[in-house]
């Protein structure tokens, strides 16, 4: 009976009503598969994606705006023990800094990136799967890498006269479908 009711008790946290800061149209996010520390300082903007299992810390908040994409097993935080000045104890303290994070436009987040706190990434960026964000992105760079680093930009010019478009999203634009080829042949 004590294991039924934890059971119910772990179900239920797992399925619960999540109350971000703001929660724009056409957000989608698997509940039970993410898990989201402080949602009430999150704001999602319109049509945000997040893939299964990703995990966004926003105790020191954290804004993601229009048409982001997360794939799978992202994480963001917006805080980090003090470990440096001050200390109380070893390896670290119980003061935790904190730093906002934030998601430009229109970014697409690889699987299994960490973004760190104070980070802006910038509209239109994409930051490619495993990398570790510590630094500011700029707006359409491509960021690869440990610890993450621009490797290109994106056609600038492109990406604004989509983005000036009528509902320019992915999902909204073309559906959920996909279409292969090889890369060789784009």
């Amino acid at each position: 009976m004590k294991y039924l009711k934890l059971l119910a008790s772990i179900l239920l946290a797992r399925f619960r009503k999540i109350t971000f800061r703001s929660e724009g149209e056409g957000v989608r996010y698997p509940r039970a598969r993410n898990t989201f520390a402080y949602p009430k300082n999150i704001s999602l903007g319109d049509h945000v994606h997040i893939g299964p299992g990703c995990h966004l810390d926003g105790a020191g908040g954290i804004e993601i705006r229009r048409g982001t994409i997360f794939a799978p097993g992202v994480y963001i935080y917006s805080r980090s023990h003090n470990f440096d000045r001050d200390l109380k104890a070893l390896p670290f303290d119980n003061v935790m800094l904190t730093a906002p994070v934030t998601v430009g436009e229109y970014v697409w987040i690889g699987s299994r990136v960490t973004v760190l706190p104070g980070v802006t990434i910038g509209d239109g960026a994409v930051i490619g799967a495993g990398a570790v964000v510590a630094r500011d992105v700029p707006p359409c760079a491509v960021v690869v890498g440990n610890p993450g680093k621009v490797v290109k930009y994106r056609n600038v010019e492109e990406f604004e006269a989509l983005r000036k478009e009528v509902d320019p999203f992915v999902y909204t634009r073309l559906g959920h479908g996909k279409v292969f080829r090889r890369k060789e042949d784009v």
